[in-house]
């Protein structure tokens, strides 16, 4: 088997840092990949409004969102969310609502997927406004309905986090959304879910009429997995309190741990090496060039697929933006 060696991770001190310039601290993430560590992540924040119109660029590049663009500028766009997602100003926030609106256009979803469910914590320390703006994308029928599902997390968490008086009216207008039959099937079954998250006993019949309907779409579509069960409903219930999913997720910016980054090029050491495997022939002799994939990955698995952690959620709403 050929041994690929994972490289070496970036250090810098913080003198280091402190001296470069917002586009120096946006060419040094290029050239880490997924590789950066947190405090380069910390430095790039600090820069406040000038790091949010650098960011507010690349953004709108359109050359930013091509196919062909290197490994380390699709990583960017990774890391622009994380930087955004520590910078509290109402800038930052609605550049977040932007870059929401930029992938769903583009339809990258592997991106879509590394920031599935860390949307809510980007948006914690936003102002009111960012979240009316986030509300407006989950609004918005023009839009897939996956980045509008991540929009609509956005809106409940806020109320959870800062505004309880809100919250009841916040809940109902997601239920309203779960009811709405002119709606996109996969928005409704998706707040419906996340209203087991917060469960109010007056949405106890609504998500019993969806969890039958989905149960019925599955066996007429002949297909075996339904979104959520009668047994999780009442789980639900059971359980008492509200407990969104990605609060259980725990903090995005784990990401930037050592260990966290260190595995990930362990992994990516083994599947290069497997891919190399995969080009040759038995005689060693070289078949053709190893496409470089921008997210590599395991077996994936399906986004509505049963988490295989065993939870019974959807892989989406539950271990996804982890693996």
């Amino acid at each position: 088997m050929t041994i690929l060696t994972a490289p070496a991770l970036p250090t810098y001190t913080e003198d280091e840092l402190a001296v470069l310039s917002p586009s120096a601290l946006i060419e040094t993430l290029i050239r880490d990949e997924d590789r950066a560590p947190r405090h380069l992540i910390d430095h790039c924040a600090a820069r406040g409004e000038e790091m949010v119109e650098v960011l507010r660029e690349k953004v709108d590049d359109d050359r930013a969102w091509q196919p062909e663009i290197s490994r380390g500028e699709w990583w960017l766009l990774f890391h622009a969310s994380m930087i955004l997602g520590l910078i509290a100003s109402e800038s930052a926030g609605l550049l977040l609502v932007r870059l929401m609106r930029r992938l769903e256009l583009t339809g990258d979803d592997d991106l879509q997927d590394w920031l599935a469910g860390h949307w809510p914590w980007l948006f914690a320390n936003k102002p009111r406004s960012a979240i009316e703006a986030a509300r407006t994308l989950s609004e918005d029928h023009k839009c897939d309905w996956y980045i509008r599902c991540q929009a609509n997390d956005v809106v409940i968490d806020a109320a959870l986090r800062n505004a309880p008086a809100l919250l009841d009216r916040e809940i109902d207008w997601l239920a309203a959304r779960a009811t709405d039959e002119n709606e996109d099937w996969d928005v409704r079954i998706s707040a419906a879910n996340t209203l087991l998250d917060v469960p109010r006993e007056r949405h106890r019949k609504l998500l019993s009429d969806i969890a039958q309907q989905d149960a019925d779409r599955a066996a007429k579509e002949q297909w075996g997995g339904v979104y959520f069960s009668p047994t999780d409903i009442d789980n639900a219930f059971a359980r008492g309190g509200d407990e969104p999913s990605w609060a259980r997720r725990g903090d995005p910016w784990r990401f930037y741990a050592p260990g966290a980054i260190a595995a990930r090029q362990d992994r990516w050491a083994e599947e290069d090496a497997r891919a190399d495997e995969a080009w040759t022939d038995p005689d060693d002799e070289y078949v053709g060039e190893i496409p470089l994939p921008y997210v590599r990955e395991s077996e994936k698995i399906g986004r509505n697929d049963p988490c295989p952690c065993g939870s019974g959620e959807k892989y989406k709403k539950c271990c996804l933006a982890n693996d």
